[in-house]
Parts: structure tokens; sequence; C-alpha cells
């Protein structure tokens, strides 16, 4: 079966055809945003030329579900592995087509510099407009030919090009409303005017340019950019709130859901960034301008969507308005949350990182604020120490050894030590970061990590040998992206993430990270070099 699903010619059309979309939509990302070249504002398309620029974007959003689809949807595939079978395409004719649009696409790049394309941009957008459909016809015929599109969308199996489709009109449809919170849009207008009311408000004068949505408050003063409006925030709340209604859809109302709980989140999203703007303004006039701009400013909106993320995860767990009644189970309560293991997994990542966004709040060094951090760690687990008892936390010398190689390759690849001129800190920060590093951070790490990320895409004991290989690399690149070191984290991701695929167990990872952790720690306080840690 699993042969089948994946069947070789198949299989290698469809590489063919992600490959060269992404190259292409890379190529003309690379192509046509050179910084102060090209501007849309300066031709008379604007919206055609805003749209032909985010192009790339709609084909990588489109590329990205496709393949989520293979790794969550597989039974969606094996309607499309047997209209490919029995409806084999004209290889060389959809090849062509899409050869003569990509041709179309990039001539004008290629006889035109960006500037003389800003000028000549009315003459271009017919080829651009030609070359874009007549890519996107040969890519679709090259997957399948016309008339088994025409069966699959009437067919009950129309989700994957559904949903392909989606994601390809997503940035197209977002660049098509950026009217909202642009610049001298309605939301970035709206915003400007709610912050001014706040101070009103509270009685306290300020002074204000509306043409330039300027603010002041004593010597300290903000413009109300378009990043400002608080569009971002919603647009994550919204991808958050996807997100949890896809992985705890069994157990919501989803009407509840999206009809009361959804409003209310965005709402408050929007009002936070209200809040976070009146703050800053406040603690550049009477605190500090540079804890204002550099801490306050950089983090706020982070930790504020950390915390409405949590409260969504609580509310949406705990009250009976947004779960669903098993039958045969009415007179039992829905476990808690401090005993679901799938946010055991999930809610101490978020402290973690809600730590790490209060530190440059509140210390102008981020690293004094540490037994914050260590005190955050350490009541997420606290937390859901109920569901953390019913994992295995067992481990082998193979994983000890894993660990003491992970520990090596660290302190082997890592950078030069500025040294001198930095005091040693007190015995309590040192404890602190002891506790956080060898003993609450990996196990934060690897339940969210290993245990949800790798587990997550790896699938079942029965999935394809690919998924796994997909898991392993997804969780070995985002640990190594929050570590900031790309050769020396990945490669201890992957140490960690084989070491999980083994037992499918989080304990020989755990260990392994905390032994590792320890011999780093260890050689930090040898050598009296805390940026190791």
């Amino acid at each position: 079966m699993r042969q089948g699903l994946i069947s070789r010619p198949v299989f290698l059309r469809l590489a063919v055809f992600l490959l060269a979309a992404v190259a292409e939509a890379v190529a003309i990302r690379l192509l046509t945003h050179k910084e102060g070249q090209f501007f849309c504002g300066n031709v008379n398309a604007y919206m055609l030329c805003r749209g032909m620029r985010t192009l790339p974007l709609s084909v990588i959003f489109m590329s990205l579900a496709v393949i989520l689809m293979a790794a969550f949807r597989p039974r969606i595939w094996q309607s499309y592995m047997r209209l490919a079978d029995t409806e084999p395409p004209r290889r060389i004719l959809s090849a062509g087509l899409h050869l003569l649009g990509a041709g179309l696409l990039f001539a004008p790049l290629w006889w035109f510099s960006l500037p003389e394309l800003e000028a000549r941009f009315s003459w271009a957008a017919p080829l651009f407009l030609a070359g874009a459909a007549l890519a996107f016809l040969g890519a679709a015929l090259w997957l399948l030919p016309l008339r088994a599109w025409k069966q699959w969308f009437l067919g009950s199996d129309a989700f994957l090009p559904l949903v392909a489709a989606g994601c390809f009109l997503l940035p197209l449809v977002v660049e098509a409303t950026g009217w909202l919170w642009g610049e001298n849009r309605a939301l970035t207008q709206l915003t400007f005017e709610a912050v001014s009311l706040v101070f009103s408000a509270a009685g306290t004068e300020i002074s204000s340019l509306p043409g330039d949505r300027v603010i002041g408050l004593n010597d300290f003063a903000v413009r109300v950019a378009a990043g400002c409006s608080g569009a971002e925030g919603v647009a994550l709340m919204t991808v958050f709130m996807g997100i949890y209604a896809l992985l705890a859809r069994p157990a919501l109302r989803m009407k509840p859901y999206w009809l009361v709980l959804f409003p209310l989140a965005v709402s408050l999203s929007w009002a936070f960034n209200i809040l976070r703007i009146s703050v800053l303004i406040w603690l550049g006039a009477y605190v500090s301008p540079e804890l204002a701009v550099e801490g306050f400013h950089s983090y706020a909106g982070w930790l504020l969507f950390s915390l409405l993320a949590f409260a969504v995860l609580g509310i949406a767990h705990n009250m009976a308005f947004f779960q669903r009644s098993i039958a045969g189970s009415s007179s039992q309560s829905a476990p808690s949350l401090t005993a679901d293991p799938l946010f055991a997994r999930i809610v101490p990542f978020i402290l973690f990182m809600i730590s790490g966004t209060l530190t440059p709040l509140f210390w102008e060094t981020p690293a004094d604020g540490y037994p914050l951090r260590a005190a955050l760690m350490l009541l997420g687990l606290m937390l859901f120490w109920p569901a953390l008892r019913a994992f295995s936390w067992r481990a082998g010398p193979l994983d000890w050894l894993a660990g003491g190689a992970v520990a090596a390759l660290w302190l082997w690849t890592a950078p030069e030590s500025p040294g001198g001129g930095t005091a040693a800190p007190d015995l309590f920060w040192i404890l602190c970061r002891l506790l956080g590093t060898v003993l609450l951070v990996p196990v934060i790490e690897e339940l969210f990590f290993r245990a949800y990320v790798l587990e997550r895409l790896a699938g079942g004991p029965g999935a394809p040998a690919w998924r796994r290989l997909a898991g392993l690399l997804a969780s070995s690149l985002l640990f190594a992206a929050l570590h900031g070191r790309w050769l020396a984290g990945g490669l201890a991701g992957a140490v960690f993430g084989l070491l999980y695929l083994r037992t499918r167990r989080p304990g020989g990872a755990v260990q392994a990270h905390m032994l590792a952790n320890a011999l780093i720690a260890a050689a930090a306080l040898a050598a009296m070099d805390f940026s190791l840690l």
C-alpha cells in the first residue's frame, strides 16, 4: 500500500514540480528585490506590480501546503496517485508551456535593469501576465491532464487542490487588502487615534502631529508607522488559533471557538498593541528612552502575544462551552490542562520563550535576569507535573555516550570568547543558571522539539521513512535556530532526534541533553567563561 502511495513516476513528477516552483520563485525574488532600485509606488499599475512581486511568496506557500498535506493527510494522495496513473499527462507539451511562460516572465528582467523596468512596467506587464498564466497552466498539466483535474474537482477529493489554491491566493489576498494597514491606511490611523485616546482618558497632555501620526510626551516622541498598526499581531493570532484548531479538532466545538473565542482573541490582540505603544511612550518619557526603544519596543509585542496565546489555550481547553462532550462519558469531566500530555510538550516551551522576552524589559544586560527565566521554566514544569509523570524517562549507555559527544562538539565549535573586563556573576546567579541549563532546559526543549515537533512530522511506526527524515530535519533546524549556532546546533538536534526515534520516548534524548549541558557547564566554570552557558 505504501508503494502504491508513493508511485515512482508520479512521485518523481511531483518532486520535479516542487523543485522547479521553489527555484523559480526564489529566482524572481532575488532578481526583483534589490534595495532602492524598484518601487511599485512609482508605476501606474500599482496593484498589478504588487501582485507580481507577491507571486514568489504565493508559490512558496502553495509548495508548503502540498508538502504538509502529503505528511498529514496521506489518504488524499491515494486519489491523486490513481488519477495520475490512469491519466498520464503529456509531459512534453506541459513542460514546453511552462518553460515558455517562465521565459516570458524572466524576459523583461533580462532585458531591462530594475530602474528601466520601473519606467517601462506598463510595456512589460502583458509579458508578465502571459508568462504567469502559461507557467501556471504548464505546471498544472505537468501534474495531471485537464480531464483528470475536472474529475478531481467534481469528485469528493477536492480538498488538496483547494487547500493548495487557497494557500497560493493567501498572500495575494493579503496584498489586495493592504489598504487596511499600510502607510496612511485605515488600521494604522485608527491605532494612532486609539493611542491618543488612551492618554486623553488618563488625563495626560501629549503633543501630536496627526498628519505624520507622531505622538510626543515630554521630550520623547514616537511615530505610529505601518508596522505599529497591530496587523502582524492579528495575523499571528489567526495562524496560532488555526493551528490549535487542527491539533485539538476532535475535542473542540468549532462554532463557539471561531464565532466567540476567535473574535475576542483578535480584538484583544489589537487592544494589547494599543497598550504596548502607550506604555512605550510612557517609559520613554518618564523612565528611560533606551529601555523603551532597545528593550520594551523589541520584546513587548512577543510577550503580549505569548500571554494571549497561553490564555487562549487555557480557555479553550478548560471551559465546557468550547469542548465537545464525548459519547458515553458525559458524567466524567474532561482531563485538566495540566494532565494533558500534548500541552505538557508545548506550554512549558511557551513559558520558556516568554521568559526570554521578559528579561530585556527590565535588565539592560538580559543575561542578568536569568533567575527570572529559571523561575518561569520551573513553574511551567511544575504545572504539568501530572502529565510529566506519565512519560518514560529511562535512558541507557548509548544516550550518555551521545551526550558526551554533543558536549565535545559544542565546546570544539564554540566561538572565541571576548574575555576580560567582565566581573564574575554572583553565586545565586550561577546556581540559577546551572539549574536552568542542566535540568530545566533539556526537559523543556526535548519535549517540544523531539516529543512534539519530530513526533508530529515523523508519524507512527508504520509511516514512510521520508516522514521521519523530514521530522528530523525540521526539528534540528528549529533547534539550531533557537541556539543561534547552525552547525553545532543542527548536529546536536540531529543526535537528540535520532535518540528519540530509537524508542519514541523522551528519556534518552533528555538525559543525553542533560549530560551534554552538564559537561559544558563544568567547562565554563573551570574556565570562568560564562559565555559558554
